[in-house]
């Protein structure tokens, strides 16, 4: 659905649902950065979470279910820095966002983020001999 570009100037793709997609395909296998869904189904929850978790990226996941013991299982199993659940919009506001994988590094909002810039050091002393000083 979706996908025909529209005539005029500029760099506009529309909106653009895939179906019949397989997971080996360049479309779902690599991190899409624009208004572009593909669509594999599978045969179960448990499929469907292998291959969520079998890519080299790991910025965010959308889970959209009735099932509270699938959402957990999701959030828990999903090697992803964001997980949304029946949300598709949203993220981390005031709290940490942590990519993983190849997508990237560090931390983005919340209090983590500044211990990026933050060094710690331990120093222990004990007075000579041992005493207090």
């Amino acid at each position: 659905m979706g996908g025909e570009v529209p005539d005029g100037p500029g760099a506009f793709y529309p909106a653009t649902v895939v179906t019949d997609c397989r997971h080996d395909m360049p479309l779902v296998r690599e991190e899409t950065f624009g208004p572009v869904a593909p669509v594999v189904v599978v045969d179960s929850f448990d499929e469907a979470l292998r291959c969520a978790a079998d890519s080299p990226y790991g910025l965010a996941a959308t889970v959209l279910t009735s099932s509270m013991s699938h959402a957990q299982r999701a959030w828990r199993e999903l090697p992803v820095g964001t997980v949304k659940v029946n949300a598709v919009f949203g993220g981390a506001p005031g709290g940490a966002a942590h990519p993983r994988r190849g997508s990237g590094q560090g931390f983005g909002y919340g209090p983590e983020l500044l211990d990026e810039f933050t060094a710690t050091k331990a120093v222990h002393i004990e007075a000579p001999g041992g005493g207090h000083w």
